[in-house]
């Protein structure tokens, strides 16, 4: 039987107040071997949101089921024409790529490419098949997940992870265990801390930004999964503080080092 400890942003809880900024954030956390859910700003948890660069997971596992892309070490490339560089586009994405290296620095065009290369109609497949999200993509087949017509909860994030980590997508587990290993960010003696951000404006007039931290912590035989996301002012402003403030909770959960 799965339970649910439900978790609130109450004003008699002081602890509570430190662990999110307000109600524009939320975090979702689900415990595998006690099969529990700690939920933090409940309400929010099952809001859709459009995914951004969290997206490169199930993204990846496409391009390598496909075979679009032969290893998680073969050289990526896009058309440049199509996706010219851009004065906001970050140094890392500067050079030779793989996907390995491009997941981690979030390297759009090659992503846009390969769905471009894939056709509307395999992403679909796919996306449907995942059960991601709203499985919407009809906003264009190189875009929709770049605050277009896909949308998913942080709920939705930690079921898609559960299924993914577990191999029941139905890809091979050659794919599976490929993204499993280019998703790990921090190992230690203690744990394993496996993630992807995502990060964008989702009103252009404002300027205000959604940022993602979705990912899992294997621990003492054990694994948790998470999704956090949260609003603020500026773009600027969501990717300073979206990794302090996900670390933050996870710390004082007790699962990884501040």
């Amino acid at each position: 039987m799965m339970l649910m400890m439900s978790v609130s942003l109450v004003a008699e809880t002081s602890m509570m107040d430190t662990l999110l900024p307000g109600d524009n954030a939320c975090m979702v956390l689900f415990d595998q071997n006690e099969e529990n859910f700690i939920i933090l700003n409940e309400a929010r948890a099952a809001v859709q949101f459009t995914p951004f660069s969290t997206h490169k997971i199930p993204h990846s596992l496409i391009a390598l089921e496909t075979g679009l892309v032969q290893s998680v070490d073969s050289p990526l490339s896009w058309d440049r024409d199509k996706y010219p560089e851009e004065d906001w586009w970050p140094k890392t994405w500067a050079g030779e790529h793989t996907l390995r290296s491009a997941i981690k620095v979030s390297l759009v065009p090659a992503y846009r490419q390969i769905a471009r290369e894939a056709g509307t109609e395999t992403m679909q497949s796919y996306i449907s098949q995942f059960r991601f999200g709203n499985e919407d993509i009809s906003s264009g087949v190189d875009s929709y997940w770049l605050n277009g017509s896909l949308e998913i909860s942080a709920m939705g994030q930690v079921n898609f992870l559960r299924k993914f980590y577990a191999g029941e997508l139905g890809l091979e587990e050659k794919t599976t265990s490929a993204v499993r290993d280019i998703l790990v960010q921090e190992e230690t003696e203690k744990y394993v801390l496996s993630f992807k951000t995502g990060t964008g404006t989702i009103d252009t007039e404002s300027g205000k930004a959604l940022a993602w931290l979705v990912g899992y912590v294997e621990r003492n035989d054990n694994v948790y999964f998470f999704a956090f996301n949260m609003e603020a002012r500026n773009f600027s402003e969501a990717v300073a503080l979206r990794m302090k403030t996900a670390r933050s909770i996870l710390s004082q959960l007790g699962l990884i080092e501040a």
